[in-house]
C-alpha cells in the first residue's frame, strides 16, 4: 500500500494554557484532497501552521513525505529538528492564507516568481515563464504587471495561490481563502481551487466554512472540535449522514445560518 504523504501521530499542541490540539492522530495520503470543518477554535489552522513550520508541537510526532517534520533521526534517536532541517521541509509544501500576503511594491508576476529565484529553484528567465504558465491558470495572466492595490480581492487570492505554487509543492495548504473575500467574489476563488483539484495530483488541505465547496471538492471531511478529530469520511457521508451528535449539531448551525449542504 502506498503510504500516507502527512501523517499526525499523537499530536498535542498548547498555547500558554490553552490546549489547541489533544492527542492528535490523523493522516493524508498522496493526491487527496482534505476539507477540514468546525467551529471557529477547533485546531482547524493549527494543523496548516503546524505543517508549515510556523508553530511548533508540545508532543507527538509528524511526518510528511516519509520524513519526520519536527524531528530528525539520530543513531536511531529522535532529536529536535534544526533550522536546515525545517527548511528542507518546507519546501515540500505550499500554503495560502486568508490576506494574501502579497508584497504591494511588487507586480503580480514579480510576487509569483520571487521565492523561486531567491531561493535558487529557478532562474529569472525559467521563473518568469513559470510564473506567466500560473498566472494563465488563475486567470490572471491579464494581471501580471498590475500591483496588488490595482486588483479586487478575488484578483488578489488568486495571484497568492499562483504565487503558492511557484515553488511546485508536493502539498499544498489553504486557510479559509474566501473569508476576506465579498460574497460575489467568492466563486471566482472557488472555480481555480475546482480545477486545481481535478487537473493535478497535489495534495490539498483546506480549511472552509463553505459546506458546499467542501462537499464538492473533498475526498475526506474531517470535522474537528476542541482540538479533537470528531468524524470523518466521505463528504456524503459526513453532509447527509452524519454518526456523531457533535456533528450533527454543527450542521445544523450552519444550515440555520443559511448554507446549503
Amino acid at each position: 500500500m502506498t503510504a500516507p504523504i502527512i501523517e499526525f501521530d499523537r499530536v498535542a499542541k498548547s498555547f500558554g494554557a490553552l490546549q489547541v490540539l489533544r492527542d492528535l492522530t490523523f493522516s493524508v495520503m498522496p493526491a487527496e484532497k482534505i476539507a477540514l470543518i468546525g467551529p471557529s477554535g477547533s485546531g482547524k489552522t493549527t494543523i496548516l501552521r503546524i505543517l508549515m513550520t510556523l508553530e511548533g508541537i508540545n508532543g507527538g510526532t509528524v511526518k510528511v513525505d516519509g520524513e519526520y517534520l519536527w524531528h530528525m533521526e539520530r543513531d536511531d534517536k529522535l532529536m529536535p529538528a534544526n533550522e536546515r532541517h525545517l527548511h528542507k521541509m518546507r519546501a515540500k509544501l505550499g500554503m495560502v492564507f486568508q490576506q494574501f500576503n502579497l508584497f504591494p511594491h511588487m507586480t503580480v508576476a514579480e510576487n509569483v516568481t520571487l521565492a523561486p529565484v531567491l531561493t535558487g529553484a529557478q532562474k529569472q528567465p525559467e521563473a518568469d515563464k513559470r510564473a506567466m504558465e500560473l498566472l494563465e491558470m488563475v486567470g490572471m495572466a491579464d494581471k501580471a504587471n498590475s500591483k496588488p492595490t490595482q486588483l479586487s480581492g478575488g484578483q488578489k487570492q488568486r495571484a497568492a495561490i499562483a504565487r503558492a505554487l511557484a515553488l511546485k509543492p508536493r502539498i499544498m495548504l489553504f486557510d479559509e481563502i474566501t473569508s476576506a473575500l465579498d460574497p460575489e467574489l467568492v466563486e471566482e476563488v472557488l472555480n481555480v481551487m475546482h480545477r486545481l483539484a481535478q487537473e493535478t495530483d497535489m495534495t490539498m488541505l483546506l480549511v472552509t466554512h463553505e459546506m458546499s465547496f467542501a462537499h464538492d471538492f473533498a475526498d475526506r471531511v474531517v470535522f474537528f472540535d476542541q482540538g479533537a478529530l470528531v468524524e470523518e469520511g466521505p463528504p456524503g457521508q459526513i453532509f447527509k449522514h452524519p454518526r456523531e451528535e457533535r456533528t450533527k449539531t454543527f450542521l445544523r448551525k450552519i444550515i440555520a445560518a443559511g448554507q446549503r449542504l
